[in-house]
């Protein structure tokens, strides 16, 4: 899975990359609709497509050549919509995760 996300931040650089992780460990990668390169914003009919059919598990996106320190967008994001945000350095890839239960 980690193969996959990374060939998706890849192809979206130098934008943020974005996309979710469904129940079985699979990795959908979703359209960035962000003005800009430095965040991410789902396409809300797109969202809503993986939201009817899947089991969302967690919200994956990419800080590029940037820490993978949580803005305050994610973490509110991530306590409104009770999922655990994958937060990726790109091109590094450590990752950080981020729980809504702790926030």
């Amino acid at each position: 899975m980690i193969d996959e996300i990374y060939k998706h931040f890849e192809s979206e650089y130098p934008r943020e990359g974005c996309g979710v992780i469904i129940e079985g460990d699979k990795f959908i990668p979703c359209k960035n609709v962000a003005e800009d390169n430095y965040s991410f914003k789902f396409c809300p009919n797109e969202y809503i497509d993986l939201v009817m059919k899947y089991k969302i598990k967690a919200i994956v996106h990419d800080h590029v050549e940037a820490a993978n320190t949580p803005s305050q967008t994610d973490l509110d994001n991530c306590k409104v919509l009770n999922l655990p945000y994958y937060i990726f350095t790109y091109p590094d890839m450590s990752l950080n995760i981020v729980d809504p239960k702790e926030l």
